[in-house]
């Protein structure tokens, strides 16, 4: 347990990066912490590993303030990754990875095995451990970061902005990485971000900082979506945060309709004469597959005994896992849909049932009101 009694820095300039700071962060939990540029968030984090020394109040991890430690001793104690992942760039990836343990003194095939260990849990090749950091991409430089900071099986991990630098989608992936691992390893993460959205999807708690370093609000990420503290938090979290928080609420409890999906061999009259007034058909191959989707119209100007498969279908859009999404996903399936409806599919992508926009309204109302 890292936790915060009233620690504060102020420079000599007169510069106050952070102010009566007070928060526990859990152990074996990811603990967020977001703001705006200027707000300490990076400072906090870096006085947990002394490479910010607090001038006030205290940091302490299970008890003990950190400034009782010896600062080489603690750092080698903690995982810390960085923005652009920060390697050595004349080492190889396999002994960027084994530095920590080398410099605790294990012995060389001991670092070297742990490496190769770390590279697999990280998504690493084994063909990559000899190349060198400017022959990876930016992404796996990072993969590359997050495996040297867990080298020495660190208690603690500590982020600084880690993906910050990359692409949108390299993004997305090394998040999911992250999610991944921390299930199996259950670190204490300390995590810092601008991001609002990646802060909502990593976070079991966040802490919302203030111009001023202050802590404006620390919650979990539901409730801070759910009941921002005051102006600024609402602010920052977004407008949006509505549709942020629909992230926490399963797709399972869906209502959907099969009356509306047809097997693409259905004859066009048939499957009009059961729609009932519905402006839409999703039509599926045998196996349950989704083909796309047939208006009423459609239907009514093409002879009753036509296949539904030998028409020219609107897309369907994407779909949403049923089991494992949220109802954001499905809110987003059935925005993007021509349709206006979402189309839900079990873990083979077979299909399940379709819910409209208005349906998904109802249903989205009951749940967060």
């Amino acid at each position: 347990m890292i936790t915060f009694e009233g620690a504060a820095k102020l420079y000599p300039d007169g510069t106050v990066a952070v102010d009566a700071l007070d928060l526990t962060v859990e152990t074996g939990q990811t603990t967020v912490f977001v703001g705006p540029s200027g707000s300490g968030k990076t400072t906090s984090l870096r006085m947990i590993n002394r490479m910010v020394e607090p001038t006030g109040g205290a940091v302490l991890i299970d008890g003990q303030d950190v400034r009782l430690r010896d600062p080489a001793a603690l750092r080698r104690s903690i995982g810390y990754v960085i923005q652009q992942a920060g390697l050595f760039p004349h080492r190889t990836v396999r002994d960027n990875i084994a530095t920590v343990p080398l410099l605790l003194g294990w012995g060389r095939a001991r670092a070297r095995a742990r490496a190769a260990e770390l590279m697999e849990l990280v998504g690493l090749e084994p063909s990559q451990a000899r190349r060198y950091p400017h022959q990876l991409s930016g992404g796996q430089q990072q993969r590359v970061g997050v495996a040297r900071a867990l080298a020495a099986d660190p208690p603690i991990l500590l982020m600084d902005e880690p993906f910050s630098a990359v692409d949108p989608v390299v993004r997305a992936s090394l998040q999911d990485e992250l999610l991944r691992l921390q299930e199996e390893l259950h670190k204490t993460v300390v995590f810092v971000t601008h991001d609002i959205d990646e802060a909502v999807r990593l976070g079991d708690r966040i802490a919302v900082f203030r111009p001023g370093g202050r802590l404006a609000q620390y919650d979990s990420p539901e409730r801070l979506l759910a009941a921002p503290r005051d102006a600024f938090v609402e602010s920052f979290v977004g407008y949006d945060r509505g549709v942020r928080r629909l992230s926490f609420f399963p797709a399972r409890e869906l209502s959907l309709r099969e009356d509306v999906v047809f097997g693409d061999d259905t004859a066009a009259g048939a499957a009009a004469a059961s729609m009932r007034g519905e402006p839409w058909a999703l039509v599926v191959t045998g196996d349950h597959v989704p083909l796309g989707w047939a208006g009423a119209g459609q239907l009514a100007r093409v002879p009753a005994d036509t296949a539904l498969g030998s028409l020219d279908l609107a897309p369907y859009g994407h779909t949403f896992a049923v089991d494992t999404d949220s109802l954001r996903a499905a809110l987003d399936a059935a925005v993007l849909s021509p349709a206006g409806r979402a189309v839900g599919v079990d873990a083979a992508g077979r299909v399940v049932g379709v819910v409209s926009q208005e349906d998904l309204g109802t249903a989205l109302w009951s749940v967060t009101e």
